[in-house]
């Protein structure tokens, strides 16, 4: 009789509910997916994510996958969730995946890729799991790369705002300082404001990071959540100003090879570390005000 016990299915399930099955139908659909995922993450990787703008990239891929990973049990395999037409949408995604990765614009490729893998949740795991799922798909669009020129664009007024604060700063405490543009003259010394320096990308990162804080932290009400949110862009640009004000003085008091060195690197470090400080300073000032008011 124990023999038979040992046998029998009811006592099985335990021991495959263990792995993770692949749904039918779903092997073929997962390998083409890799085929256009893996290579753009490398592309992503390699060319943007080992830049000081898209620092950020590995951060918000784990903790957005962490969340997908979080509402595993809500996702569900169900082919045909939408109508079928529209996959039809797929060719000209496709096309412009293509095109973006053929011509190396990141931007174009990763935005391709995104409405790829949307449209496919869709089609896949249905509406109601989408809508489930909105946040971690939010999320997950900071890993597209934005467009050069969109970027030029947007950083150049930044740029110029803090050369002119940093050197009129500094030329009131008598340092022998001026600027042009974003081209900075002290000494014998001439400093360029990049991109990098010009905030935008801590912005994004700071975006992304407080989009996750908020909707992990649940803050009651939508003013504090929406007010901590409006806060992360004159944090961002605080901390950026001090990181620009901080590489001048370095570079002045110590000289070029260093302020250029490591303690560039180290500079943009300590610099997002102030801000993600300013960050939660400001959502522990706003849960002390509701405290007191519900006092």
């Amino acid at each position: 009789m124990s023999a038979e016990l040992a046998s029998s299915p009811s006592l099985r399930p335990s021991a495959t509910r263990s792995r993770i099955a692949v749904p039918p139908g779903a092997a073929p659909v997962l390998l083409g997916l890799a085929l256009l995922v893996i290579p753009t993450l490398v592309s992503l990787a390699r060319l943007h994510w080992s830049t000081e703008s898209g620092a950020h990239g590995p951060l918000i891929l784990v903790s957005g996958l962490w969340l997908l990973w979080r509402e595993r049990a809500a996702i569900d395999w169900r082919p045909g969730s939408i109508r079928t037409a529209w996959l039809f949408l797929l060719a000209p995604l496709l096309l412009a995946y293509v095109y973006g990765r053929s011509l190396a614009l990141l931007g174009t490729e990763s935005l391709a890729l995104y409405f790829v893998l949307l449209l496919l949740g869709f089609f896949y795991w249905g509406p109601a799991t989408m809508r489930r799922l909105w946040f971690p798909i939010l999320y997950l669009a900071f890993l597209i790369k934005p467009p050069f020129g969109l970027v030029a664009e947007a950083t150049q007024p930044l740029k110029i705002a803090i050369s002119q604060l940093s050197v009129s700063l500094l030329h009131a405490f008598g340092l022998p300082i001026g600027a042009s543009g974003v081209a900075i003259q002290i000494a014998q010394y001439e400093l360029l404001v990049r991109q990098a320096c010009s905030g935008l990308g801590s912005l994004l990162t700071l975006l992304a990071m407080g989009l996750l804080f908020v909707h992990l932290s649940r803050p009651a009400g939508r003013n504090p959540a929406l007010f901590l949110l409006l806060a992360i862009i004159p944090i961002a640009l605080l901390a950026n100003f001090l990181r620009v004000l901080g590489l001048i003085l370095l570079t002045y008091y110590v000289g070029d090879g260093v302020a250029q060195s490591f303690a560039h690197d180290l500079a943009g470090l300590v610099s997002f570390s102030l801000a993600m400080l300013g960050m939660f300073a400001v959502d522990s000032l706003l849960r002390t005000g509701r405290g007191g008011a519900s006092a």
